[in-house]
């Protein structure tokens, strides 16, 4: 079986950031990509954050738990399996 090295996608000297994630009190420091798109609904603008990473990383518990990017504590409020499942998705809420 083929197995990828999935740390390759999150350098932080590429594309990813440092991240710390917060599992249960245990602050985990992480690299994920961030992401913040702009969204205009109804004509309602605001912005959309989601962070990719590790499935492995970010288990389907880790909805509830605290992402901090920049500073900024976010709570996952989604995680979504990307493709064949290696990295997911993480919807993010700031307060």
């Amino acid at each position: 079986m083929f197995e990828e090295d999935l740390d390759a996608f999150l350098e932080e000297s590429e594309h990813a950031v440092a991240a710390v994630y917060d599992a249960a009190g245990a602050n985990t420091a992480v690299s994920v990509i961030f992401d913040q798109a702009y969204l205009e609904q109804l004509e309602v603008a605001g912005t959309n954050p989601a962070a990719t990473g590790k499935a492995s990383v970010f288990p389907a518990a880790a909805v509830g738990k605290t992402l901090t990017i920049a500073g900024t504590v976010h709570t996952i409020t989604n995680r979504e399996p990307i493709d064949d499942g290696a990295f997911v998705r993480l919807q993010l809420q700031a307060p």
